[in-house]
């Protein structure tokens, strides 16, 4: 039997979350071999240009629950967008808001301001570029995007590029 193991890692800007990256390095790229040999993988992805925390293992079970929308893990972000966030905007956000092709109103569960242009956002589900697509669909854009928290997992002081093993 394989010993499991599980990671987070700070994600530095201008990765991707692939073992076959089409334009970008790996995340794999910041493990040793051995890790990765050993069956290595993402729990869910952030896009080349987002920051932050990534939980990684070699448990199946494990990346199902952290990965499946029903499952319920919120994720945490910080958003550094182009224009203010009005208080019109933050309604919006927290009543929830239609994205193009998408069933269900993406709705921020927390949204706290930062800076008149740097937002605190909580979600559920994952969708294609959910934050994205929230600011955008109330009249902003996103400049920088950094995840700090999935579930009780909290990026800490990790720096970019860094990582640990998790107790789980």
């Amino acid at each position: 039997m394989k010993t499991k193991f599980y990671i987070k890692l700070n994600k530095p800007y201008g990765y991707e979350c692939s073992h076959a990256p089409t334009s970008h390095e790996a995340v794999f790229s910041l493990f040793p071999a051995e890790l990765i040999k050993n069956g290595l993988q993402c729990a869910g992805r952030l896009d080349f240009d987002t920051t932050g925390l990534i939980l990684l293992s070699n448990d199946g079970e494990f990346i199902h629950k952290i990965e499946h929308p029903k499952k319920g893990f919120a994720k945490t972000y910080i958003a550094t967008l182009a224009e203010p966030l009005t208080e019109e905007m933050q309604k919006k956000l927290l009543a929830g808001v239609q994205l193009h092709g998408e069933k269900r109103l993406s709705t921020a569960l927390e949204l706290k301001l930062i800076a008149e242009n740097v937002a605190e956002i909580t979600i559920k589900g994952g969708v294609y570029h959910q934050v994205k697509r929230m600011f955008a669909a109330v009249g902003n854009k996103i400049v920088a995007l950094h995840r700090s928290k999935i579930g009780d997992y909290e990026l800490g002081l990790l720096k970019a590029g860094e990582w640990e093993f998790l107790l789980n």
